[in-house]
């Protein structure tokens, strides 16, 4: 069963357009990557679901979740699906975690502002998704500033930021960029239990090798336009587009 189907989205940023009718279906527990350059528009899809475009951005087509069209939701309605129903890991976490609190506070802030009767389960939880994010001595950097912790720690701290609600579907993009490799392991079967638990996750990413390990379907963008799109056996064994080709001969 489809938990996001994307309709014939275009997108442009001012006079210029960075998506070109764009359609794919998630369904529930599934891992869709989206795969594509730098420039490609992986990332605008993700904003786009969630709404979070510039002002001089216009959006087209359809983005059915859970039966509403997100296009349609007022402002109001939209802020109850980010966190709650929708997480997103962003890919630089320093230009959204706040300097002046502490990490810890930031993630229980997310879960009490869409859960306000289970304050009393909001510290556990907190430590929980710090946990499941890879984040070592929880306890301890639940009191840590994000200028006290590495590029890597901010990002999973983003993570557990993105997870703590247990939403439906979680966008994540380039998660696994700035994290080594044990990190990285840690991280990707955090989505297979994601997947387990008939979750799903959007994996935007560059990395074939990562779409390999955790992928069940893959698109392949190319200049805001999808090229290739199916299961990832059948594109990795027999890729059909040329582009596809050439990132596959990169790796």
């Amino acid at each position: 069963m489809s938990l996001l189907k994307v309709e014939g989205l275009n997108l442009w940023y001012g006079d210029k357009k960075v998506l070109h009718d764009v359609s794919f279906e998630v369904e529930e527990g599934e891992i869709l990557c989206i795969v594509g350059e730098s420039g490609s528009g992986k990332s605008s899809i993700l904003y786009s679901i969630l709404r979070l475009l510039p002002e001089s951005s216009r959006v087209e087509g359809r983005i059915m979740f859970a039966g509403r069209n997100l296009l349609d939701l007022s402002e109001r309605e939209m802020r109850n699906v980010r966190g709650k129903e929708i997480g997103m890991i962003f890919q630089e976490p320093s230009a959204y975690l706040d300097p002046l609190f502490t990490v810890g506070s930031q993630i229980r802030e997310t879960f009490e502002s869409h859960f306000p009767n289970k304050k009393g389960e909001a510290y556990e939880r907190t430590l929980e998704a710090m946990k499941n994010a890879g984040i070592p001595s929880p306890e301890e950097k639940y009191r840590s500033y994000p200028h006290q912790l590495s590029g890597g720690l901010k990002q999973r701290v983003c993570i557990a930021m993105a997870t703590v609600c247990g939403p439906k579907l979680l966008l994540a993009d380039e998660p696994t960029t700035a994290l080594d490799v044990s990190v990285q392991k840690r991280i990707l079967n955090l989505f297979r239990r994601i997947r387990s638990e008939g979750r799903s996750v959007i994996l935007v990413t560059h990395d074939f090798g990562v779409v390999a390990e955790v992928g069940d379907r893959v698109v392949v963008l190319k200049d805001g336009r999808i090229v290739e799109r199916g299961d990832v056996y059948s594109v990795f064994d027999s890729p059909k587009d040329s582009y596809t080709k050439m990132l596959l001969e990169a790796i």
